[in-house]
């Protein structure tokens, strides 16, 4: 069925999550100060008197097997490893209703614990009583979700992605491999198949693709395969970049103490005036097996003290040994590269809850591929905060009309109409794609004018799955940010995202820049420009920026608010394409059209939460064409601060882009790499202060229209790799154009500029 796995468990006991060499070192915790609260929880445990607990009916009993095979095997304790082997023997043997939602992980659980005491308490326990154990043990095991033989479901996302099969069945069968090795083989046969490898083709991107909710639960089950298999003595089972993962729920991290969303976001995570916590071992054991610093701090602002649950790892994992640093010292932009691509630009880091820091924080995001399940069709989507949640991800999960299956949740909360992306309308696309399937359901699909499920709504089973199949849904083109790279004046990302769309998109292509200003009255910007062509042009297209608060529109200009409860942050966004005589933008939203989706309201019924939004605005040319550019400039500032600055428009013909605020920035129209000359003339073009090239779009307020002193900074994407030569006012400079930025940054531009493109490359066209 599988191949045997390549490693098998050592001969001595324990081996199950320790071995021997690491008694000194868990005796040497008790002692320490950080983990006093859960070594007095463990003893508390362990004295609870076994008439008690035989008497338990509920997965409670394993944190007292658990802490009782802890005394044992730390201090010999024979009384407690009696009460642990008890314990165990009762407890396997109990019944659990097969139809109670999510059984399974109170089966695994308490196939764990028993299987801690197995191995830990081993001399105490008789042969028969093993035989007993291992057929209660085989019992449990055709009672999970996965089956046993453990061949149900996928091996990336889904419930036997989680403890099942890496925790569960693997530790199960470290601990009996002796007397039956079949769940080991069986277990840890299909994990070196399936899982290892999914999950290494994903890892080096850094970025969990099951998002802020699941994401975090799925990581810290596949921690759990790390720490077993190492301390069995196999060594880490996947690459190193697994330690990598953490960083996207710390830089998505808002100032109010919650997160960016991504994904199937849970109502804990709305919660409001509260610092949002994750599963409370996801840094404590990625941070101590990777000796990352970093993530200890993240772990010990989340949870200072650790629930019941997860006590017994928590002491069993944590690593003394790794200081924690503050999070203040990491960079403040962190590109998540493949197989995912996506870039968190920030202005600042905020270690407590502070609504009304400076901070900024936007994600940009490209997503190469889509794994469905919790994931959602948001390839291309962008979110911004500051001082409030302004550009968002709409919609929730759950609430009672709002769970896995529900309406809110199929047809609006996981589709692209739900976030800030870009929707072609085909009116026949329902003929192509008329149903969706996952879990074992089928339903009729919905046209929200957004991108396709891939395989249906199926999700990949394997990595020969997601990569054979139809999973890929955008390419990331280039990336960039600098010139500080701790703190970025630009943070540059660019992608296609055309697989995303069924046969009614020829191409997407789309870039954001954004600015760190570095200013507090004018914090950042961020500028997105689209390249939209459809396969029809008669096929609408609708920009989508969703809001919490009602937008308010006027002529080119959308003012966003967040006014309650302490927030007090504005965005304005700028439509400076399509052109003014040409740009229709509607307002979608308020009672009874707050999840709209072309004709039919998908409500969910949560109330506690502003969060899940009621807005977004639709931006539209009005006259149809198959290609459309799309060019917005989006600035945070205060509701109550100085007047926006003004942004303006630029095409030079080849380069179409904006300025704001003594920044210039330009993209290829074409799509592609520009290898030919060009000169730009900052004051012809108007940005000292002339006409030109350069046209106002929307309502612009009065200040800002020329350049300060210094002159203009200059980003120009979607250049050819090589040397560039900049001629200004006779003094000859080169620049190198790197392969995966593709950007020329220049400062101090106070007149004409000549480029001239690397000699090999002149007068030829690269294609990205």
């Amino acid at each position: 069925m599988y191949p045997q796995p390549p490693y098998t468990p050592p001969q001595e006991h324990p081996r199950l999550m320790l071995r021997s060499k690491d008694l000194p070192g868990l005796r040497e915790k008790r002692s320490r100060p950080e983990m006093k609260q859960v070594w007095e929880r463990l003893v508390y445990f362990s004295q609870v008197d076994i008439k008690d607990a035989l008497s338990c009916d509920n997965p409670d009993d394993v944190y007292l097997i658990e802490a009782n095979a802890l005394m044992y095997v730390l201090d010999g304790d024979r009384e407690a490893g009696l009460r642990a082997k008890a314990l165990a023997l009762s407890s396997i043997t109990k019944s659990f209703n097969p139809n109670f939602q999510d059984i399974s992980r109170a089966i695994g659980r308490l196939m764990l614990s028993a299987s801690v005491a197995y191995d830990w308490c081993r001399e105490l326990i008789s042969d028969e009583e093993r035989q007993f154990m291992i057929g209660h043990f085989k019992r449990l095991a055709h009672m999970l979700e996965c089956g046993f033989p453990p061949k149900k479901e996928g091996s990336i996302v889904g419930h036997t992605s989680e403890w099942m099969l890496m925790r569960d069945l693997i530790g199960t069968g470290i601990a009996i491999y002796d007397e039956d090795p079949e769940i080991y083989d069986v277990a840890a046969g299909r994990f070196y198949a399936e899982m290892v490898p999914a999950r290494n083709f994903f890892y080096p991107s850094g970025w969990h693709h099951q998002g802020d909710n699941y994401g975090t639960y799925r990581y810290q089950a596949e921690l759990y395969a790390t720490w077993i298999m190492d301390r069995m003595g196999a060594g880490n089972p996947y690459d190193p970049s697994q330690g990598e993962v953490g960083y996207q729920w710390i830089y998505t991290r808002r100032p109010d103490g919650k997160l960016l969303r991504d994904g199937d976001s849970d109502n804990p995570v709305y919660a409001e005036h509260q610092y949002i916590r994750l599963f409370p071992l996801v840094y404590l054991m990625a941070g101590s097996y990777y000796g990352n610093p970093y993530f200890m701090d993240q772990q010990f602002r989340e949870f200072q003290t650790i629930p019941d649950m997860y006590i017994f790892h928590a002491f069993l994992f944590y690593n003394p040994d790794v200081e924690p640093k503050s999070i203040r010292e990491l960079p403040l932009t962190r590109y998540f590269g493949k197989p995912t691509g996506i870039m968190i630009a920030r202005t600042g880091w905020d270690e407590g809850i502070d609504r009304g820091s400076p901070t900024v924080v936007a994600e940009m995001r490209i997503g190469e591929y889509q794994y469905n399940n919790h994931q959602h069709l948001d390839a291309g989507a962008f979110q911004l905060y500051y001082k409030g949640y302004l550009a968002i991800d709409s919609g929730i999960y759950k609430g009672s009309s709002g769970k896995y299956h529900s309406p809110h949740n199929k047809y609006y909360f996981k589709r692209t109409i739900a976030h800030n992306s870009v929707l072609v309308y085909d009116p026949n696309e329902l003929e192509q794609y008329p149903y969706v399937k996952d879990g074992g359901l089928v339903w009729p699909n919905v046209n929200d004018g957004g991108q396709r499920w891939p395989n249906e709504g199926r999700p990949p089973l394997t990595l020969d799955d997601l990569l054979g199949k139809d999973f890929k849904r955008g390419e990331v083109l280039a990336h960039a940010f600098g010139p500080d790279t701790m703190e970025p004046d630009f943070s540059y990302l660019k992608g296609d995202i055309t697989e995303a769309y069924s046969s009614k998109m020829k191409q997407f292509q789309r870039s954001f820049l954004f600015l760190n200003f570095k200013n507090s009255e004018h914090p950042a910007a961020l500028i997105v420009f689209d390249r939209v062509v459809s396969a029809n042009a008669d096929f609408k297209k609708y920009w989508l920026l969703h809001s919490v608060e009602e937008p308010q529109i006027s002529g080119s200009r959308t003012v966003i608010s967040r006014t309650e409860d302490g927030y007090n942050g504005q965005l304005i966004c700028d439509t400076l394409l399509p052109e003014p005589d040409n740009q229709q933008i509607v307002p979608v939203g308020g009672a009874g059209k707050e999840f709209w989706v072309f004709g039919a309201n998908y409500i969910n019924d949560f109330p506690s939460t502003k969060e899940q939004g009621a807005w977004r605005i639709e931006v539209s040319p009005m006259n149809p064409a198959e290609q459309d550019y799309f060019l917005h400039v989006m600035q945070v500032k205060d509701i109550d601060g100085p007047a926006a600055l003004p942004s303006v428009k630029v095409d030079t013909g080849a380069l179409a882009g904006a300025k704001i605020n003594n920044w210039l920035v330009l993209f290829s129209k074409s799509g592609h790499r520009l290898c030919e000359e060009l000169t730009l003339d900052p004051d012809a073009e108007g940005l000292l202060g002339g006409s030109g090239l350069i046209e106002k779009q929307g309502a612009v307020d009065a200040q800002g229209s020329a350049a300060e002193a210094g002159g203009v900074s200059i980003v120009i994407a979607d250049l050819a790799a090589g040397t560039w030569t900049v001629e200004q006012g006779g003094v000859t400079e080169r620049h190198e154009v790197t392969e995966a930025g593709g950007v020329l940054h220049l400062t101090g531009v106070s007149e004409a500029i000549r480029l001239i493109p690397p000699a090999d490359k002149a007068n030829r066209k690269e294609s990205l």
